[in-house]
């Protein structure tokens, strides 16, 4: 149900007429059908491939399916799982659980909890547009993050930081929810509203390591920038059990949480630690001049609305982190909330969260600017642009200006319109013709996976190159997924893997070796010169040495050159 709209004339001046509840049901609806049609359809094959991150959740949340542990033995892990050398959060695993129990482990399973969580963060970021502000910006927010590309590829994606923008407007919409006083309106706070608010974010914290930084940050500033009405709400007998069931409620959730990252951060921090943008011997100063300088980056418009992140294994490229049509929409927001800062906390609490939206991307490096870490932002910066949607055009209404803002209106559709499809055509088409993507996705392997799926019974052996184009490429753990592996059989036999750096590689599972030259060339002798025949399977790039005769099989990139080679040899 829609919120109930406050009378009085709000501190951030009016929107455009407000819409019926009928009318905005049905907007709410062609919205969502919109967003679903961009998110649902051809989630096996855009984006093309298989990512490893997508691969290793996929694998995990198999083996807690069938086993009750992880990959490396864990039973049912809470604060981390350990994921290709980094120890990451395990909740996208848990979310999976279902839907694998269903439909088994694919591409489908793996991507389909992303998009049906991008139809649900599309609905919530209404529901706290209208509450902050009114209905129509919460539909124009809710329209903008249906046709957002950054969105669209994040509901797409099987990886756990695809829930980001989900997990942290959740807690916002659950603190408005409870009357917590974080909007213009002075509703009684629910005590037991509240503790449900604290219970909400003190799981989401349990997301995307970013979002566990961007999260408490957010909210604590939120509080701070509305301290006045906090220590009123305080004052009374209603108010204090509120806070205090908001307090007590996150202390059971994120306490046990912050105590793991307060005790043993080497383990829950192993991978941030491996990307620190300072060195060991920088100076307290100048780790904190490029965090700031990181920081300050992500208001460039060059990152914003032209290249955004540059990873083409994950985004399409190049493409800003939000869309050029935007810009303008953005500005306009600040022109109209910034006056209004003294007035309204609504104001306060949208700037703040626009101000840290960098947060979690501020420490570590990466090629680039990186977007699924300053995903835990998106939907604050879709609710200025809507903000500066809503309220030019009520402020042009109000004037009778109405050929203006219909002209207004006109231009921005316009754009949008040369805009989108710019975007649609380069990632549901030329996006997977891209020899970088076909690499980096793993569409060789998976090839010549699907080769050996029906042999694979009557082979002994599978010898497999252990590297590729990227330093943390992991065969393995693609074939695991690719070929359906069982999870009862992975802790039954032999397995060995270096787990000294800081990706893990397994050269060993069962019947798989991924073994450099060297290594491959002394297995090969050691099964030529054992007593009984067996049956070989080898992935080899081109330049590796022929084994036995020519091969059995060629997998060619787009362009038609050869990437694998498979040589099925009897030894």
């Amino acid at each position: 149900m829609p919120p109930t709209m406050d009378r009085t004339r709000p501190a951030l001046g009016a929107g455009p007429p407000e819409f019926g509840r009928r009318a905005t049901r049905v907007w709410l609806f062609v919205i969502v059908v919109l967003a679903g049609i961009l998110r649902l359809p051809g989630l096996d094959h855009f984006p093309p491939g298989l990512h490893q991150d997508e691969a290793a959740n996929a694998w995990n949340a198999w083996c807690l399916l069938k086993t009750g542990c992880d990959q490396v033995g864990a039973r049912w892990p809470i604060f981390y799982m350990r994921e290709l050398g980094s120890y990451r959060t395990p909740m996208f695993a848990y979310v999976l659980l279902p839907f694998q129990a269903l439909g088994g482990m694919n591409l489908w399973t793996n991507r389909l909890p992303a998009a049906l969580g991008g139809l649900v963060t599309i609905l919530l970021i209404y529901w706290v547009g209208a509450r902050l502000f009114d209905r129509p910006t919460g539909l124009a927010a809710a329209a903008l993050l249906a046709l957002n590309p950054v969105h669209i590829q994040l509901s797409r994606y099987g990886n756990e930081s695809c829930l980001t923008p989900l997990l942290a407007l959740a807690p916002l919409a659950a603190w408005l929810w409870a009357g917590l006083p974080l909007d213009d309106r002075n509703d009684p706070p629910g005590p037991g509203r509240a503790i449900l608010a604290g219970l909400v974010t003190g799981v989401c914290c349990y997301g995307y390591a970013a979002l566990r930084l961007f999260l408490p940050l957010y909210l604590t500033a939120c509080v701070l920038v509305t301290c006045p009405a906090w220590l009123r709400l305080t004052r009374t007998r209603r108010g204090l059990s509120a806070v205090t069931g908001l307090l007590l409620a996150l202390a059971a959730t994120f306490g046990p949480l912050a105590y793991k990252h307060i005790t043993e951060p080497h383990v829950i921090g192993r991978r941030a630690e491996t990307t620190w943008i300072w060195s060991r011997d920088d100076p307290l100063a100048v780790r904190a001049a490029k965090v700031l300088e990181r920081w300050a980056q992500h208001f460039h418009p060059d990152y914003l609305f032209e290249k955004g992140d540059a990873d083409e294994a994950v985004w399409a490229v190049p493409f800003g982190f939000l869309p050029r049509y935007l810009a303008p929409a953005l500005l306009t927001g600040l022109i109209f909330s910034v006056p209004k800062l003294r007035a309204s906390r609504a104001a306060r609490v949208l700037l703040v969260g626009v101000l840290l939206f960098p947060i979690g991307d501020a420490f570590n490096w990466h090629v680039s600017l990186h977007s699924q870490r300053t995903a835990a932002g998106l939907c604050v910066l879709i609710l200025l642009g809507s903000l500066g949607i809503s309220r030019l055009l009520g402020w042009l209404l109000r004037r009778r200006l109405r050929v203006s803002a219909l002209a207004a209106a006109l231009a921005f559709l316009a754009l949008i319109a040369i805009e989108e499809p710019r975007f649609l055509k380069c990632y549901f088409g030329d996006r997977s013709k891209r020899l970088t993507v076909y690499y980096d996705t793993h569409q060789d392997l998976l090839a010549a996976c699907d080769w050996l799926r029906p042999r694979l019974a009557e082979v002994d052996d599978v010898i497999c190159f252990p590297t590729g184009p990227d330093p943390g490429y992991t065969p393995w753990v693609i074939t695991l997924v690719a070929l359906q592996h069982d999870p009862r059989q992975w802790f039954a036999e032999p397995r060995e893997a270096d787990t000294s750096g800081p990706w893990d590689r397994y050269t060993r599972y069962g019947k798989f070796y991924f073994l450099a030259d060297a290594a491959r060339g002394d297995l090969l002798e050691k099964l030529r010169d054992n007593d009984r025949t067996e049956r070989v399977i080898l992935f080899l790039r081109p330049q590796d040495p022929a084994p036995c005769g020519p091969p059995a099989h060629v997998v060619r990139d787009p362009s038609g050159t050869p990437t694998v080679l498979i040589y099925d040899c009897q030894m």
